[in-house]
């Protein structure tokens, strides 16, 4: 990775990062980001911050996601989404804790950046981990707390937004009230599937469907604007003999993941509720240190069936076929949104032009 200078000669890593930046600006992050190395000549390493530099897991010369920071305010998830690709880095992911000093360390981080005056830049708010999870939202409150404490800092950030399951928890009227003081906004409630017998196989502690819709339309009656993630996409029948030699999901061990009338309910639902977008992205299976093993061998005939038997991993994960994904399973839903009236966007795309 090549290097950019940087006060006194200081060599940093990443120099995609600061694409663009006046020297001003570059020095401001840098005393945000990075430490002094003990060992003069050595890279400095990134600092320990409540809000972080979002990592993109991949090169930002391929992803170039500028600098944008996340918050993940807990450890863990209740939801246990099989799928979920924090399984890939994240030890004990099915056992949700709180961070220590989240709040006090969140504080601290708002001070700085406004000392700095670094310019805006995006927030995320949670990428690794749901922040309405209900049992330690419920108990502690620390995603409110962080709300609370962005508002008199709210112009140190260009947009604020909100990945989450439980929307019913973000549309209760404390949250309402502090959403519309961090404005501009928007939460994106992740509803994979239309069917409650699918959710239960692969998201079995996750709140219900019924009640993540309900939690969209109360989000979206008070004003907050909302997108809708089908996301991940499963591959669904009929399979495409292009890329698997046998049809139905069961010829691979699989019962059901979900079909494209399902998905069909969930593009009208967001047309009908005035969603801002629709955000899909393929299914990657986790194969990380933290996998599921059980979730692997489920899907490793079929994800093995277009390579010759074998599955192809990138980035710790099983990856279907690109050209399977472009036409037969984003391809449809794109139409469909076109039919309905509806932006939509992958989910790489979502982020990048998130500004």
């Amino acid at each position: 990775m090549g290097t950019v200078e940087f006060m006194s000669r200081l060599e940093l890593p990443d120099p995609a990062l600061f694409a663009g930046r006046s020297e001003r600006e570059i020095r401001a992050w840098c005393r945000y980001f990075y430490t002094t190395p003990a060992i003069p000549g050595k890279p400095p390493s990134l600092r320990a911050h409540a809000l972080a530099l979002y990592d993109p897991f991949a090169k930002r010369s391929d992803f170039p996601a500028g600098i944008r920071l996340c918050a993940n305010v807990y450890v863990g998830c209740e939801n246990g989404c099989y799928y979920c690709y924090v399984r890939n880095y994240i030890p004990a992911p099915d056992q949700p804790r709180r961070k220590k000093d989240f709040i006090r360390r969140a504080m601290r981080d708002l001070r700085e950046l406004d000392a700095l005056q670094v310019p805006p830049v995006p927030l995320h708010i949670s990428n690794s981990t749901d922040p309405f999870q209900a049992v330690l939202e419920c108990k502690y409150q620390d995603t409110l707390r962080l709300l609370e404490l962005i508002v008199p800092y709210r112009h140190r950030f260009t947009t604020i937004t909100f990945l989450t399951k439980n929307a019913l928890l973000t549309a209760q009227p404390a949250y309402i009230n502090w959403l519309h003081a961090l404005r501009p906004c928007q939460v994106e409630v992740s509803v994979s599937f239309a069917d409650e017998t699918s959710r239960q196989m692969f998201e079995p502690f996750a709140p219900p469907i019924p009640s993540r819709l309900e939690g969209i339309r109360r989000l979206r009656a008070a004003g907050i604007p909302v997108s809708l993630r089908i996301d991940p996409l499963f591959p669904r029948e009929p399979l495409s003999p292009d890329f698997w030699p046998k049809p139905r999901l069961t010829d691979y061990g699989l019962d059901r993941t979900h079909t494209l009338e399902e998905i069909e309910s969930l593009v009208r639902f967001a047309a009908e509720t005035a969603c801002q977008k629709i955000v899909v992205s393929p299914l990657k299976v986790p194969v990380g240190r933290w996998a599921s093993l059980e979730f692997k061998e489920r899907f490793r005939e079929l994800y093995g069936a277009p390579f010759g038997g074998k599955p192809r991993t990138r980035s710790f994960a099983w990856r279907l076929p690109e050209d399977y994904v472009d036409r037969f399973l984003i391809g449809p839903v794109k139409e469909m949104a076109a039919t309905y009236g509806v932006a939509i966007s992958t989910c790489a795309a979502n982020l990048l032009n998130t500004r």
